[in-house]
């Protein structure tokens, strides 16, 4: 009964978590996809009334504008034409945005079905460990069941750690592939500035659109990992620096595209997602210790409460 009971706490004390968890994300969720729709609207009639075709939104990418600019000088690109082309962009990125958020709140939707029943089946436990303690001739009693409870809670926490720390790493990862892209566009921007011709302005651009879809990528998983790091402050009391980390994206998609050919913006691109790099790299090892810290002592309450059982048995 005892070891029954142990699974028990451990699985309904998770699944407690996971339904705090989804209902959380998805009330945030489906308030920032109603903003992101918002956004994706607004410049969409905005294409619109300059009488863009925005059912072709996959043609638009850094390559596809700079190509339909060919044959101009950057300087003589004129306002209206650099207006239309950082449209174009921030159109297409709010468009998978609001795909992204949809296919999310989906996914989180059929998580939390498969939790639905967890208060009722805390409930039930909750009766049987009063059956218990009542029973003269159980070992149960409430010193004992205290820790089996805060080691199922220490658990779950971990397990809320964990998911916390994979995010984050999935995180930094995108976000060092798109330095590579950059800093390849980087490269071929100054052969380019020197007489490259047009392969090193094409492979420039190529690499700058590599970019640009890695960064929505690291956009999306960054939107992850600030639910994670909320889910974290909420339960353990931590303050993260939550509020910059989607900056990154902001500042990518919301520059002058034209501006973006020359060396310099390049620069400013990689100096802005080398900040977001480090943020996350130092977020994430904040969260380690303090995971350690919670290895830790959900060990020490293991093992207290098999001693506790032992003597009672």
């Amino acid at each position: 009964m005892f070891t029954e009971l142990n699974e028990k706490l451990l699985i309904v004390k998770d699944d407690l978590r996971k339904k705090e968890k989804y209902e959380d994300h998805l009330e945030r969720l489906r308030a920032d996809l109603q903003l992101e729709i918002q956004k994706r609207d607004m410049y969409m009639h905005m294409l619109e009334e300059k009488k863009e075709d925005v059912s072709r939104f996959e043609s638009f990418t850094l390559a596809n504008i700079f190509y339909s600019l060919i044959g101009k000088k950057l300087e003589k690109i004129d306002q209206e034409e650099q207006l239309i082309a950082a449209m174009k962009l921030k159109f297409k990125e709010a468009m998978e945005t609001v795909a992204d958020m949809e296919n999310e709140i989906k996914k989180f939707e059929m998580e939390l079905t498969s939790v639905a029943n967890a208060d009722v089946e805390y409930e039930a436990i909750l009766k049987e460990k009063e059956r218990l303690i009542r029973d003269t001739d159980s070992f149960w009693n409430d010193k004992l069941y205290t820790l089996s409870e805060k080691e199922a809670e220490l658990f779950a926490g971990l397990k809320e750690y964990n998911e916390a720390i994979e995010v984050g790493q999935k995180a930094k990862h995108q976000l060092d592939e798109a330095l590579d892209e950059l800093e390849s566009a980087h490269n071929w921007s100054t052969f380019d500035m020197f007489g490259g011709g047009t392969i090193s302005t094409f492979v420039k651009h190529s690499r700058y659109n590599s970019a640009q879809d890695l960064i929505h990528d690291a956009q999306h998983t960054l939107r992850q990992f600030r639910e994670e790091l909320l889910d974290l402050k909420k339960h353990f009391d931590h303050d993260y620096d939550i509020g910059n980390m989607l900056t990154v994206a902001d500042y990518f998609f919301d520059g002058i595209v034209v501006d973006w050919m020359v060396h310099g913006k390049i620069n400013d691109a990689m100096s802005q997602t080398e900040k977001m790099y480090d943020l996350v790299k130092t977020t994430l090892k904040e969260i380690k210790l303090q995971r350690d810290e919670l290895e830790k002592e959900l060990t020490d309450v293991h093992w207290e409460r098999i001693e506790l059982f032992e003597s009672c048995s």
